[in-house]
């Protein structure tokens, strides 16, 4: 039978996957507000995380009632920080989504009908999206080999996230060059794709913690 605090622990642990559940949705109706050029999903995208904050909030709360009712010792203490810090890491991840999502509502509104999605741009929503998935199967893992295989693939996803960064760069330069008239718009989607770049800078943050709750250590994010 579980203790007390191991069930408040545990119960804390399914609060924190299921706020990085709602960045996971709401990323989702990002991409199909783009490939299908639906403003009402991406509207749907920055309903899902209008509560990002106060839900964020919340966990806080939580972890900090847990540990005052349960002073645990050093090992059961970082599972509890790990998990404060990996909430802020979603918060700061749904940020970014739900800013995203914006952006693609004003896309979208002057976006011309034949206008395909760049292929670049949907490949780097695909590993974004990747990332953060793995990101998530790591916060309930509790298996270190299984912790080393989830790092190494969200580690091959933030870098191919960076590889496409590159390339929508270079492309978004080249749109600047051929129509200047255009260039304040396009370093705005500019600014918005580097901010989405993070996520899978952050999912690598969250896969350390989610270790670093299970086996201690320093932890260097």
């Amino acid at each position: 039978m579980l203790s007390k605090f191991e069930e408040a622990i545990d119960k804390l642990e399914e609060e924190v996957y299921a706020f990085g559940k709602l960045d996971e949705e709401a990323f989702v109706k990002i991409i199909e507000a783009v490939r299908e050029k639906d403003s009402a999903k991406a509207e749907e995208a920055r309903q899902i995380l209008k509560g990002n904050h106060k839900a964020n909030a919340r966990i806080d709360m939580n972890a900090i009632t847990t540990l005052a009712l349960y002073a645990p010792e050093a090992s059961d203490l970082r599972r509890v920080v790990a998990q404060i810090k990996i909430a802020s890491e979603l918060s700061r991840i749904g940020d970014y989504i739900r800013s995203h999502a914006k952006s693609v509502l004003q896309e979208l509104a002057v976006q011309e009908e034949e206008e395909e999605i760049d292929s670049t741009r949907d490949a780097f929503y695909q590993s974004t999206l990747r990332a953060l998935q793995l990101a998530l199967e790591s916060i309930r893992e509790r298996d270190s080999d299984a912790l080393d295989h989830l790092s190494r693939q969200i580690n091959v996803e933030e870098s191919k996230c960076d590889d496409f960064v590159a390339i929508l760069e270079k492309n978004m330069v080249s749109r600047i060059c051929s129509n200047p008239d255009h260039a304040d718009e396009v370093v705005s989607q500019l600014h918005v794709i580097r901010k989405l770049e993070r996520i899978s800078d952050r999912c690598i943050n969250i896969v350390k913690l989610a270790r670093y709750a299970l086996e201690g250590g320093k932890l260097k994010l």
